[in-house]
């Protein structure tokens, strides 16, 4: 059940992101993308720790399918933590400069796309190799 936090909330959250930058007016001063972010990012963690602890019996393809996922998991996870940091420093650092929040935005977007990669991997692992075990 976990691996569906990371991506409801790093979709919706990058999407309402996208939209606000393309409004370009601040609707409030803690955008709901933003808190999304961090949310994804705790849950992306905690979600690849026990992908960590539950797979480790896979063998022959269903393995190199799992390790695939695996390091797409890791991949997006690194990227929400980088653009966590960014919209961190854009939030609180000494001087606001666009180039935070625009940098955080891509990395954001970036996240997005390899989270639908690390579900899709992930689907077809469970559809594919484990469902009737």
């Amino acid at each position: 059940m976990l691996v569906h936090f990371p991506i409801a909330l790093t979709m919706v959250g990058a999407l309402f992101e996208i939209v606000r930058f393309l409004i370009k007016k601040p609707v409030t001063k803690l955008p709901c993308g933003e808190v999304l972010l961090y949310l994804a990012t705790a849950s992306a963690v905690i979600t690849l720790l026990s992908g960590f602890l539950f797979t480790t019996s896979f063998s022959g393809k269903p393995l190199e399918v799992r390790n695939l996922h695996m390091l797409l998991a890791m991949l997006s996870t690194v990227v929400m933590l980088i653009a966590s940091l960014f919209y961190l420093l854009d939030r609180y650092g000494k001087t606001k400069r666009r180039f935070f929040l625009m940098t955080g935005l891509a990395f954001y977007t970036l996240s997005a796309l390899l989270v639908g990669a690390t579900g899709y991997m992930g689907g077809n692992l469970v559809y594919t190799y484990m469902i009737g075990l």
